[in-house]
C-alpha cells in the first residue's frame, strides 16, 4: 500500500520482477524486525524451562508456535495492504482479518467442526503445553501445519493481486469511470458541506466504512449481552464482563486508527505545514479531530455503553446469587460497573495521546500501534494501577505536549518564510 501511495509500484514492474518478487521481498523486509523482536523474548520464556516445571520440548513447540503465529499474522497484513491504498485503512482491516480469524476459528472449534478450527494458529499455540500435547499431538501438528499453509495462501493472493494490478484492462477503466461517474457523485456533495463544517473533517472524509465497522460490533455486542442475560444462576453476572470486553477492545482499537489517521496522513502529503500556513489553530483542528470521531463512534459507543449498564443492573436485581458468599453479589456488580467509567476514559485517553504521538513522533505510522501498546495493553498488565488514573495521565500528557508542539510546528513555516 506504500508503494501504492508513493506511486513507486508501476516502476518496480518495469523491471524484470514478478509479483511474487515484489510480494515476498516486503514480506522479509517487514517481518525481519518482528522475528529479531520475538527472538529476543525466547530466552527469556527459556528460564522457565531452567528454573524447572516446563520441559525443553514444551519449550520449543511454544517458540515454534509463536514464531508460526507471527508468520501468518504477517501475510495476513501483506494480503490486505495488496487491496488497501491507505495505510490507516490497511491498518484497520488487518486486525479486523486476524481477529475475525481468531474468533471464526475458535467459535468453529467449540461447536465442533475441528477442520475450521486447526486454521487458527492460536491453537497450535495453546496445545504447545505438555497437559495438551499428551492428548492433541496430533490435533497440533496438523494445526500447525494448516496454518502455516494458509500463510503461504494469504501470500499467493497477495502475488496475484499485484499481477492484476499490471494486467488492468480497458474493461476495469469502464468499470472505474461508472463507479466515478455515477455513485460518487453523493459523495462529493457530502465532502462539499462537510468543509463548510470543518476543514479536517472535509480532509478525513467521515468514512462510511468506519462507520457500519463500529455498528456491527456493537451489535454483535448486544447480542452478547443478551445470551448472557438469559442465563440463569449466580455467574451469569461474572460472565458478562467477558461477553463485552472483545467488543470493547476492537472500539477501541479502530478509535487509536482512526485518532492517528488524521496526522499520519497530513504529514505524509505535506498538508501539515500548508495547515500550519493559515489561521487554523490547534484549538480548530482538535475540534475537527474529535467531531470526525463523535460522527463515527459516539452513538455506537453510547448505545453500549447504556446497554451494559442496564444489564448490570437487571441482572444483579434479578435475585439469581442465591448459595453466594454474603456481600458477594454486590462486589460482583460493583466490580463490573466500574468497567464502564473505565472504558469511558479509555476513549478519551486514545484520542489524545494518539493525536500527540502522530503528530510528533518520527516513523507517524507507528503512532496507532504505540498508542494501542500504550494506553490499552499496559495498563492490563499493571493491574495494581487504577485505569482512571493512567488515562488521566495519558490525557494531560497529549494535550499539553500536543499544545505545545503545534505552536512549534506553527512558528519554523513563519521563521523560515521570514528568512528567505
Amino acid at each position: 500500500s506504500e508503494e501504492r501511495r508513493e506511486g513507486t509500484l508501476g516502476l518496480l514492474f518495469l523491471t524484470d520482477l514478478k509479483g511474487y518478487d515484489v510480494v515476498l521481498g516486503k514480506f522479509m523486509a517487514v517481518s525481519l524486525n518482528a522475528f529479531y523482536g520475538l527472538l529476543a523474548v525466547f530466552p527469556v520464556l527459556a528460564i522457565s524451562m531452567m528454573s524447572g516445571g516446563v520441559t525443553g520440548a514444551e519449550f520449543w513447540r511454544t517458540c515454534l508456535a509463536l514464531i508460526n503465529l507471527l508468520f501468518f499474522s504477517v501475510t495476513g497484513g501483506m494480503l490486505i495492504s495488496s487491496f488497501c491504498r491507505s495505510s490507516m485503512r490497511s491498518l484497520s482491516a488487518s486486525v479486523l482479518l486476524l481477529v475475525a480469524w481468531l474468533v471464526v476459528t475458535k467459535s468453529a472449534s467449540v461447536i465442533g467442526w475441528y477442520f475450521l478450527g486447526n486454521l487458527s494458529p492460536f491453537e497450535a499455540f495453546l496445545m504447545a503445553s505438555d497437559a495438551e500435547y499428551f492428548r492433541l499431538s496430533r490435533d497440533f501438528w496438523i494445526s500447525l501445519g494448516a496454518s502455516h499453509v494458509m500463510g503461504w495462501i494469504f501470500l499467493g493472493w497477495a502475488s496475484w493481486r499485484l499481477r492484476s494490478f499490471v494486467d488492468k484492462g480497458k474493461s476495469y477503466e469502464r468499470k472505474k469511470n461508472f463507479f466515478t461517474r455515477n455513485m460518487l457523485a453523493g459523495r462529493a456533495a457530502r465532502r462539499a458541506r462537510l468543509l463548510e463544517i470543518n476543514p479536517v473533517v472535509w480532509l478525513l472524509d467521515d468514512s462510511q466504512r468506519l462507520r457500519w465497522v463500529a455498528r456491527v460490533l456493537v451489535l454483535a455486542a448486544l447480542i452478547g449481552i443478551a445470551v448472557v442475560m438469559g442465563k440463569n444462576g449466580p455467574m451469569a453476572l461474572y460472565f458478562l464482563g467477558y461477553a463485552t470486553w472483545p467488543f470493547y477492545f476492537l472500539l477501541k482499537i479502530f478509535v487509536a486508527i482512526q485518532a492517528c489517521r488524521f496526522f499520519v496522513e497530513a504529514r505524509r502529503t505535506g498538508a501539515l505545514e500548508l495547515l500550519c500556513c493559515t489561521p487554523l489553530t490547534m484549538k480548530d483542528i482538535m475540534h475537527g479531530q474529535w467531531m470526525l470521531l463523535r460522527r463515527v463512534f459516539l452513538w455506537p459507543l453510547i448505545v453500549l455503553l447504556l446497554t451494559h449498564a442496564a444489564a448490570l443492573v437487571y441482572m444483579s436485581s434479578r435475585g439469581d446469587q442465591t448459595g453466594m458468599p454474603a456481600g458477594f453479589g454486590s462486589f460482583l456488580f460493583f466490580w463490573q460497573f466500574k468497567v464502564i467509567p473505565n472504558n469511558l476514559a479509555d476513549f478519551f485517553a486514545i484520542g489524545w495521546f494518539g493525536m500527540w504521538l502522530a503528530f510528533s513522533m518520527e516513523r507517524p505510522n507507528l503512532a496507532a500501534g504505540v498508542t494501542i501498546l500504550s494506553v490499552i495493553i499496559l495498563p492490563m498488565i499493571l493491574m495494581c494501577v487504577p485505569t482512571l488514573v493512567t488515562d488521566a495521565i495519558f490525557i494531560c500528557v497529549g494535550w499539553v505536549k500536543l499544545s505545545e508542539d503545534f505552536r512549534l510546528r506553527q512558528y519554523e513555516p513563519l521563521k523560515t518564510k521570514a528568512a528567505t
